[in-house]
This record gives structure tokens, sequence and C-alpha cells, in this order.
């Protein structure tokens, strides 16, 4: 059994219809359709437009949304377990890291990892598989620990300068290796927390 994770910097299905880099998503469960796919949206605190568009979007497929009230659901782990994939979406990091850890959601997400469950996100939900995280919070960026899933750090949109010129300060003074900078056409596969491709996506 593999385990994958796919890292997206930005795009996908949040700004275009029939995505690449989704369409690659779904390749990976190696799977006919309709794949069952969960979306996770804790980061945009369950913004419901979002949610929407992730239905749409995937309307192919089984879809199905997390939200914060489902964390202390008493059957939360088989749900998540019963998916091909889960996506993680966009926004604000360290309050979604913040809401899962203080509801055991971590453990949850770790544990159908362990089972083959296939991982994905977008910035935020792409950054929190990480052992460290460099982002913003409250206008500044602070440093703060992510799943460890995977080692290093992964900064997003790293065509916008100033979060360029922060991030390589910060990773060159506190020796984050490795360190993931991709702009917002850039992905990267990681297949047993190997990382076995960089994918650019228009």
């Amino acid at each position: 059994m593999n385990r994958h994770i796919l890292a997206i910097s930005g795009g996908g299905f949040s700004e275009q219809q029939n995505a690449a880099i989704d369409q690659y998503l779904i390749q990976l469960t190696q799977k006919n359709a309709p794949v069952k796919i969960a979306f996770i949206a804790t980061a945009s605190n369950d913004n419901p437009h979002y949610i929407e568009k992730f239905h749409t979007s995937f309307q192919l497929h089984e879809t199905t949304h997390i939200t914060q009230q489902d964390f202390h659901r008493q059957d939360i782990q088989h749900i998540i377990n019963a998916q091909d994939i889960l996506y993680v979406g966009g926004g604000n990091t360290k309050y979604m890291l913040d809401c899962w850890n203080a509801a055991g959601f971590d453990g949850v997400l770790k544990n159908a990892y362990a089972e083959g469950i296939i991982l994905a996100g977008v910035s935020a939900g792409a950054m929190c598989w990480f052992e460290t995280c460099y982002s913003e919070v409250d206008g500044r960026f602070i440093q703060f620990e992510g799943l460890g899933l995977l080692k290093g750090a992964f900064c997003p949109h790293y065509q916008e300068s100033e979060r360029q010129k922060l991030f390589d300060t910060w990773a060159s003074t506190h020796n984050i290796v490795p360190s993931y900078t991709l702009t917002d056409n850039e992905n990267l596969h990681f297949k047993n927390e190997q990382c076995v491709m960089k994918l650019t996506s228009y």
C-alpha cells in the first residue's frame, strides 16, 4: 500500500473548471469514477461558497464535506477512512491546525493517511502536511508546527515578492531542510513521504 500527498500551491477547482491538477489527483486513486472525495474547508472557516464550488467541480464523483462540527462525531474516523481522497482547502493555516488539534482531528487525518487515504490540499491545505509552517497570522509571518507527515516546510504563492523574501530569510536562518517553494502553477506529488514529481499546471 502506497501513501500519497499532493501539495498544490494555487489554482485547482477554486480558480479553474476541470483543473488539470484536480484531474491528476483523481487519477492517483487508480479507480474508475466515481471516486469518493471529501473536502475539508477549516482554513476558510467552512466557507459555504467554497464548499459549494467543491461539490460543483467534482459533481461526477461521490463528494462530501467535513465541517468543524463533524470533528466531534463518534464515527468521524469511519467517515474519513471511507474516502478515497481528502482535499483540504486554503485559508488560515494556523487557525485550521489549531482547530484540528483541539478536536483531535489531526490524529484522525494521520490515521487515514496510514491507511492509504490520499491527502491533497491547496495553499494552507498543502502547507499543513509538513513539519514546520511559516505563514501569516494577524498580518505578520510566524513559525508554527504542521502535522509532520512530510519533512521540512512548504511555501505556496512564491511568486509574491514579499512572501518570497520573508520565507527565504526564515528558512536560511532556521536551517529548514528541505524547503519547498512553489509558484501558483506548481505542485508536488509525494509518494511514501518522498517527493517523486513536480508538476506544472495551467
